[in-house]
């Protein structure tokens, strides 16, 4: 029986969304945190994955947005989101996507991926968007997260591709056939 979704996340402000990340990706750590999947496999995540995770922009600033450039701002803005935007189906449901990150269903190798090499894959039960996918990349010989996104059944069933490394959990088998 696939879990129960964790509730999406209620902020208002930019600082409170990227308390959130902090929270959950940083385990209240400054600047990174390395964790381990049930896959077995270390993800080192860093601050500045906030801007991926939630697809964070300014359209006056230069590209790519840098932490040590923003951080002070983010964290200073404490009412609304000043001229920063975000995609706000990432970012509500980044609770979600830690738990994918941990506790993955299924883990697919993907060389035919540009910026990542593999899909975390995780169940809920909820509607409509009844799994998250997750990307994970590596990046000087370690695994980093790169980007999370809620999915249907449908849409899900695009990203098992690849090579499963990572055993099927029973509750996944909704996806079909590999």
């Amino acid at each position: 029986m696939p879990l129960k979704r964790p509730e999406l996340l209620d902020f208002s402000a930019l600082s409170d969304l990227y308390r959130h990340f902090e929270r959950l990706f940083l385990n209240g750590h400054a600047s990174s945190y390395e964790l381990v999947s049930a896959c077995g496999q270390t993800i080192k995540v860093f601050d500045h994955h906030f801007f991926h995770m939630v697809k964070l922009d300014h359209p006056n600033l230069p590209k790519p947005l840098l932490m040590a450039n923003e951080k002070g701002t983010i964290t200073a803005t404490t009412s609304g989101f000043g001229a920063y935007t975000y995609d706000k189906q990432r970012a509500i449901y980044l609770a979600s996507a830690i738990v994918c990150l941990v506790h993955p269903d299924e883990v697919w190798e993907d060389p035919s991926l540009r910026t990542a090499k593999w899909i975390y894959i995780k169940e809920f039960d909820a509607k409509p968007y009844a799994f998250t996918i997750f990307l994970v990349g590596e990046r000087h010989g370690g695994a980093v997260p790169v980007t999370s996104f809620p999915a249907k059944i449908r849409d899900a069933r695009k990203w098992r591709r690849g090579t499963c490394i990572y055993p099927i959990n029973t509750s996944a088998t909704r996806l079909g056939g590999r």
